[in-house]
């Protein structure tokens, strides 16, 4: 009997589950957008010092300072003092509300790779024995564990990240726009192309996640097989033979293991350094702005610290995307489970007894 495909996981069914957990969800995008809105302002504090401060151009900063304190204290160390005693304030409240967002979708994440796991086991009691025999225990631990765990890392830890990062890109966009639109369009302009090439790399890192994982499981099988039958494999003196082809299977851990991390970490570098050129070609531009247009130092030196704030979540961004591409090809192996057929069941239309 063949078991329906309907029962299988896509990303929808997967949304479906985590939207169970609506109040969660709220809070955690609650708490992204208030630790956005806190985060984003700190690399201009300290820049604006630079103008306000040093180059003795009282403005807005200054002004505002010592409508807060007497007379008596007003000056550049009171000035350099409250920004930065307000920088780090900023700065703890949005690492602690950070912490708190990732708590809210680890929650959720689990949740729904719970609710995988469950149906799963649930599902192998109606499985075909001659399914469960010709799969083996190791691949079935495989789907359940290491590919489960991909999952979980891609719904907990990453989206958790894509939110604040994509808000903090937002954010920081808006000020860049603000201070120097110009300048701030030809740093955005550059981010698509990062985004596309990255995204390219990511369909390879897909494919070598898959091979790892397969390893794995040919590994796990190749081992409880040999360790299920240790006392007739000795009885025949056979056990090096069948340790060796477990060593066999721990070697292909080791190359598709080698190749996944390093081609990896490969595109990832790729990928950043893409961004690092854009770096200096727009500090480049930034210092050719203060001398043909009204760009000041200080916010010069902002635009620098903004590009350098604007890397972690770039770089979120593009670690998602892999992590994407491999929980991906985690789904479509654990979706064989769905697959398989069920043990066929005879209706009892005759009673022996009578």
């Amino acid at each position: 009997m063949k078991s329906t495909d309907s029962s299988a996981y896509d990303w929808q069914r997967i949304l479906e589950i985590a939207a169970q957990h609506r109040r969660e969800i709220i809070l955690a995008h609650i708490i992204a957008i208030i630790a956005t809105l806190i985060s984003v302002p700190v690399p201009l504090l300290m820049p604006l010092l630079v103008d306000e401060v040093l180059l003795h151009q009282p403005a807005t900063l200054v002004n505002f300072i010592n409508t807060l304190f007497p007379i008596s204290w007003q000056g550049a160390s009171l000035t350099i003092t409250v920004v930065v005693i307000f920088t780090i304030v900023l700065r703890v409240i949005a690492m602690i509300l950070g912490v708190w967002q990732t708590r809210q979708f680890t929650i959720i994440g689990k949740d729904v790779v719970y609710h995988i796991r469950k149906d799963l086991i649930t599902r192998l009691q109606r499985v075909s024995m001659a399914e469960y025999e010709t799969l083996g225990s190791g691949q079935v631990i495989s789907h359940l564990v290491t590919d489960l765990d991909t999952l979980d890392n891609f719904i907990g830890a990453s989206i958790s990240r894509l939110l604040v990062a994509v808000l903090t890109i937002v954010g920081t966009a808006v000020i860049l726009l603000w201070m120097h639109w110009q300048l701030a369009l030809f740093i955005l302009l550059l981010n698509p192309v990062v985004i596309y090439l990255s995204t390219h790399l990511g369909r390879k890192v897909k494919v070598l996640k898959s091979k790892e994982n397969n390893a794995y499981a040919v590994f796990q099988q190749t081992l409880s097989e040999t360790l299920e039958a240790i006392q007739q494999i000795r009885a025949y003196n056979r056990e090096q033979h069948y340790l060796n082809r477990v060593i066999d299977s721990a070697n292909d851990i080791k190359n598709f293991s080698i190749a996944y991390t390093w081609k990896t970490d490969a595109a990832n570098r790729l990928s950043f350094n893409i961004f690092l050129f854009g770096f200096d070609v727009f500090r480049a531009v930034s210092m050719l702005m203060v001398f043909f247009s009204n760009l000041t130092i200080g916010e010069m030196f902002a635009v620098f610290g903004y590009l350098w704030f604007m890397l972690g979540p770039m770089q979120e961004i593009l670690n998602i995307q892999y992590s994407y591409h491999s929980a991906k090809a985690a789904l479509q192996r654990v979706n064989k489970l769905f697959s398989l057929h069920w043990e066929p069941t005879y209706p009892h239309q005759i009673n022996p007894f009578k």
